[in-house]
């Protein structure tokens, strides 16, 4: 199951198809084809929740709505209402059906523009091709899992609850068959949702209701708090709910779980005038505005400061922002500002103390324990911001913050290397008997930390390590001891283009004649999208994955926003090869990467000295003489290797590099992945009641699970029940309320695991069905 809504659970399905197979363009877009129109009523709140959501329709620019050739403009990102670039638009095709674009020649002449996108994009649709219908995304266990009964009338009722329905907690939903009556309930008994949703849209919200409707929910607005709808207007609910008192404060906390639900709400907060200077300032729009404006400033100011100075101007405009973060302004988008600031402070405090030690080892040491979270939150903070002004100005912070001490670092671990044996530091991957080694392209230190989370958020063992790559810290150079076949590879008489030879037969090492050899020493080679049961064979597995190496180059910088997506693939691809009975996975990579917006600082390198020159290293011509630090390489000590001191390049502008000597480009992650212990499930089937007592049905396979009722269902303070119980062999229990006080109250059954931990919830009322 994916979201806690339906407009989460349709966003995450959304977003989930933009991730194609490795090796594979990314879709252009995301065709979203509605032949009946059923999801109209939830567009609105779900382009709230998914900016890149265009329609199909009159021209509209405000609602990302417009004509074919609009949406043609906005797929090509030629327009300003474009998404920005790596951020694939969804086009929502309603009264469009998916067959209509794949009749080709016979596809309605204005919809033929679009049917090109169907193969550079891609398309939303069921697993057995068919459109989405709201009935099949409710119901389906890869959309919401909800039991629908599948009679006319519900179906009607299901339809006409859908702007409800699409905020409604699924978890309240599920564990029961949805009939009719259930979504007519939606419907009635929630002034507070009412009084919202015509606050943010009064004259949709009466045009929705018939007369009888509309004078209950005035009546119910005077009664309830203290205001006139008609009479009284939207100007004077702003005001009441700006000011705040008595109900209007359930009002408020209302608003503020959702906001972006009712985005007209925050126009009457705006249009709103404050009864005095005690009123909260973070229920003021204007006072965000103001601050975040002030921010702007004093971080434009930042970046140009010492890096001392900046990075204490950044943790002191933390402390007085930070509060921010937590208004309902930051949920409707309109603190980015201060949203960035959560990871520049980080950086700022860890950036003001380079990485040092003794020796290379106790470097790397310092690096793998703490030094690489600093890479991290500079990689946090560049993907936070998405607007050309943030992302501009939220750079400039970065490298004044982030520059200086990567530098520093890399040259004192430069001048460690030099009085070692590189080579001896770097280690080859061997092959093991059950063991599938899976090559991830260019797998940062930090961003094998993002993946180990990752891995062990979905229940999964794993031990994180490092290896040093070799020098210089290229594919070419590093591939090869990044796989089993490392003990076939020779350097060659010459490093020019940093690649050493197969030593049987003296050609390149390139990446099919690695495999080829792998397969020749017994390692099971399988291709990048195979899902191969494990063979057994006796040199284990390999397999490939990850563009991030590509993707780095292309996009320099804005590789930070790419990160999780790519993390998720890796991730995708460990737990495909687990399932297919591999009982272990080893993550490995070839080389880190520098990464530093606005580009590494040039170094001068004459270029009748070297026979190859990148960005981070270049291959020494014979005996020539440079100002420049020299290495050997790898796989022949005797050809030498210059790289540009500290964090330089020896090409101008490159954000991206990699090659060099830093921890960086050097100290690669190693991730051994296993099985996790199989988790505990339980699930309420039914909740029965009798007087003061419910006898409460369970399904599960684990034994020691207990039920509870609450009246909250995260505290277990707040308990009604005589003592929480455990359940039978059978799977039931019978539970009695402690108090009759609390009959006709609304209160939460609750399945716990033996550690107390929450594995299922279902609302209740005490003593219903009596």
């Amino acid at each position: 199951m994916i979201g806690e809504t339906l407009i989460d659970a349709a966003r995450a399905s959304l977003e989930s198809v933009q991730r194609g197979a490795d090796g594979v363009a990314p879709p252009v877009a995301i065709l979203w084809t509605d032949a009946d129109g059923q999801w109209q009523p939830i567009i609105p709140a779900l382009r709230n929740a998914m900016p890149q959501l265009y329609v199909l329709g009159s021209y509209d620019p405000k609602t990302h709505t417009g004509p074919v050739i609009w949406l043609k403009c906005i797929v090509e990102h030629t327009l300003r209402d474009a998404p920005e670039y790596g951020v694939t638009p969804v086009l929502y095709l309603p009264r469009v059906s998916r067959q209509d674009l794949r009749a080709g020649g016979d596809c309605p002449p204005a919809l033929q523009p679009l049917v090109e996108l169907q193969y550079r994009g891609a398309v939303w649709h069921q697993k057995n091709g068919r459109d989405w219908t709201v009935d099949a995304f409710l119901s389906s266990e890869s959309g919401c899992g909800l039991d629908i009964a599948r009679d006319n009338r519900t179906q009607e009722a299901m339809l006409r609850a859908l702007p409800l329905l699409a905020i409604e907690p699924l978890a309240a939903l599920r564990g029961r068959r949805l009939e009719s009556d259930n979504f007519d309930a939606l419907a009635i008994g929630d002034p507070i949702r009412d009084l919202l949703t015509w606050m943010s849209e009064p004259k949709t919200f009466e045009a929705r209701c018939d007369s009888a409707t509309y004078a209950t929910f005035r009546d119910v607005c005077r009664r309830e708090f203290g205001f006139d709808p008609e009479k009284d207007g939207p100007l004077a609910a702003g005001d009441a709910l700006l000011n705040g008192s008595g109900k209007w404060e359930s009002v408020w906390h209302r608003f503020t779980e959702a906001p972006q639900l009712y985005d007209g709400v925050a126009e009457r907060l705006r249009e709103a005038k404050p009864r005095d200077l005690l009123v909260d300032r973070s229920r003021q729009p204007t006072v965000n505005e103001e601050e975040e404006q002030q921010l702007r400033r004093d971080l434009a100011v930042a970046a140009g400061l010492s890096h001392r100075d900046a990075c204490s101007r950044v943790l002191e405009l933390e402390t007085r922002h930070r509060e921010r973060r937590g208004w309902v302004w930051t949920q409707l988008g309109e603190s980015p500002l201060a949203l960035a600031l959560a990871p520049l402070q980080r950086l700022a405090d860890l950036a003001r103390k380079p990485l040092g030690g003794p020796t290379v080892e106790a470097m790397v040491a310092d690096y793998t324990t703490d030094g690489w979270h600093c890479d991290r939150v500079a990689l946090e903070a560049l993907a936070s911001v998405t607007t050309t002004a943030d992302v501009d100005l939220v750079s400039k912070v970065v490298r004044a913050l982030y520059e200086p001490w990567l530098d520093r670092s890399a040259r004192r671990f430069q001048e460690l290397v030099a009085g070692t044996d590189a080579a001896n530091l770097s280690t080859g991957v061997p092959a093991e008997k059950d063991t599938c080694v899976l090559f991830a392209d260019g797998l940062r230190f930090d961003v094998g930390g993002l993946l180990a989370a990752r891995l062990e958020g979905r229940g999964l063992r794993v031990r994180l390590s490092h290896r040093v790559a070799p020098l210089p810290t290229v594919t070419a150079t590093a591939k090869p001891m990044a796989s089993p076949a490392h003990r076939v590879v020779a350097g060659g008489q010459t490093a020019e283009d940093f690649l050493p030879l197969i030593a049987g037969s003296g050609q390149p090492a390139i990446a099919s004649r690695l495999r080829n050899e792998m397969a020749r020493m017994g390692v099971d080679v399988l291709e990048p999208d195979e899902v191969r049961f494990a063979s057994g064979a006796q040199g284990g597995g390999w397999c490939e994955i990850g563009k991030l190496d590509e993707i780095g180059h292309s996009l320099g910088a804005r590789l930070a926003r790419e990160i999780k997506t790519e993390v998720d693939t890796i991730a995708d691809r460990v737990v495909e090869l687990l399932s297919a009975g591999w009982p272990r996975v080893r993550v490995v990579t070839d080389h880190g990467w520098l990464l530093l917006p606005g580009g590494l600082p040039k170094v001068e390198l004459p270029a009748h000295l070297v026979a190859t020159r990148w960005a981070r290293c270049a291959a020494v011509r014979g005996e020539s003489s440079t100002d420049v630090p020299t290495y050997s390489w790898h796989w022949n000590a005797h050809a030498r290797i210059a790289s540009p001191p500290g964090i330089g390049s020896f090409v101008a502008g490159n954000e991206y590099a990699h090659g060099g000597v830093s921890l960086q480009e050097c100290v690669v992650p190693e991730l051994f992945v296993e099985r996790g212990e199989e988790a505990v499930h339980g699930k309420i089937i039914s909740i029965n009641w009798r007087g003061m007592r419910c006898r409460v049905t369970v399904e599960s396979k684990a034994t020691g699970l207990r039920v509870d009722l609450r009246l909250n269902w995260k505290q277990a303070s707040s308990s009604i029940a005589v003592s929480p119980k455990e359940i039978d062999a059978g799977g039931e229990v019978s539970l009695a309320v402690a108090d009759d006080k609390h009959e006709g109250a609304a209160a939460t059954v609750v399945l716990l695991d033996a550690a107390g931990s929450v594995l299922d919830y279902k609302p209740t009322t005490v003593g219903e069905g009596k």
